[in-house]
């Protein structure tokens, strides 16, 4: 591309990011006038420009680096501005306003601080800012669709839409922090198998979160909504699980960060739900306790391995075992949603013993598939017994 095609594409990028962030004071005025639906239209047409920016126009690739960051800071902030306008008009007019907004507002204008700070101090670097990944497109995108969510007044959705935008928001940051603090000469993106393992990592505290949204340990109190939505996340930490594999070798970026971090990751992601099995009462103590000293072990036992410089390569039981942990993790949740039990026959009878005979199942399996490392370990074991 010649200079004088990149100045095309740059005038255009900064003519559409002109006219996006008109679009946006717009539905700033429309949100005080009262005007919801016409300001929902406005935030339909900022969604598709933002769409065409990103995916079309591609300015961003060939921007100048402080006219990069002005433009992105400029999206931020207006973008912060109108969620910060629907969450105030909510505090004058409505007598309940959604505190799950107020932490939206506040996980967007942190967001904006710390990626302006950063950049700020990767230009004084002399070092180019990283291009938008996935994970920071998807964010803005949904951020946008979460404010035409709320101006319309789609109860239903609101707090699923919100949850998944301080999700994505958390993610994209995490990402670009993960970058910032590499050492220079290193710098680059993280593959995509690196990033859906390190998305297991980061959404696990969330998950934390939404299971316990009610301040209840009495999981079945909780809403519908985020019931569906921990469910959601333990089926995205599933196919994460198994894409990121698929990936990496199918993309040639096996690595060893890759290695270490996926089972890593596996354990980080099922014990916390573990753990929130036994507080709701979903689980025994004592099973939770024999799965820990199996995932432990095995782990103390590859840490071992590795010192001798040998590989403990991964066994069928292992990839059964972590399977039916997921199966059983899904079964459970999956029983726990209201319209589901209204299905079932006779539920509340099975229910009762429903979640601790599936949790017995995982722990008898998992105990034998640990039992299966170590015996296939023992040359290992040797070299220090």
């Amino acid at each position: 591309m010649n200079e004088t095609t990149k100045s095309g594409v740059r005038f255009r990028n900064r003519l559409w990011s002109a006219l996006r962030a008109i679009v946006f004071v717009c539905v700033i005025v429309f949100i005080w006038q009262g005007m919801a639906k016409t300001a929902t239209a406005f935030v339909a047409i900022a969604l598709i420009m933002g769409w065409f920016k990103l995916y079309q126009l591609r300015g961003q690739d060939i921007e100048k680096p402080y006219y990069r960051l002005w433009l992105n800071f400029i999206d931020g902030f207006l973008s912060f501005a109108v969620m910060t306008s629907i969450f105030v008009r909510d505090l004058v007019y409505s007598e309940s306003p959604e505190k799950i907004l107020g932490v939206g507002c506040a996980v967007l204008l942190a967001r904006l601080i710390a990626h302006t700070l950063f950049s700020l101090g990767v230009l004084r670097e002399g070092k180019n800012l990283p291009h938008k990944r996935r994970w920071s497109k998807l964010a803005n995108l949904a951020t946008t669709i979460t404010m035409g969510v709320y101006l319309l007044n789609l109860e239903q959705y609101q707090q699923i839409c919100m949850v998944a935008t301080i999700l994505l928001v958390l993610a994209s940051t995490v990402a670009y922090a993960y970058w910032y603090y590499r050492d220079p000469a290193h710098r680059k993106p993280l593959s995509i198998a690196s990033q859906l393992t390190m998305s297991r990592i980061v959404l696990t505290p969330f998950f934390l979160w939404v299971f316990f949204y009610d301040n209840d340990l009495d999981y079945s109190n909780n809403s519908l909504v985020f019931k569906i939505l921990a469910l959601v996340m333990v089926l995205g930490f599933m196919l994460t699980d198994f894409l990121d594999g698929k990936l990496a070798r199918a993309m040639g970026e096996v690595s060893t960060l890759g290695k270490y971090l996926d089972p890593f990751s596996d354990k980080i992601s099922n014990m916390t739900i573990f753990m929130c099995f036994i507080a709701t009462g979903y689980a025994p103590v004592w099973m939770v306790a024999l799965i820990y000293f199996r995932e432990s072990s095995v782990e103390t036992l590859r840490t071992l391995a590795a010192s001798e410089g040998m590989i403990m390569p991964a066994r069928k039981s292992g990839k059964w075992k972590t399977a039916l942990q997921g199966i059983g993790i899904v079964a459970i949740l999956l029983g726990a949603i209201d319209p589901v039990q209204k299905l079932i026959p006779n539920f509340e009878s099975i229910w009762n013993v429903f979640p601790q005979a599936v949790m017995g199942v995982i722990t008898a399996i998992t105990i034998i598939s640990g039992i299966d490392y170590f015996v296939s370990s023992k040359h290992i074991l040797k070299k220090f017994v």
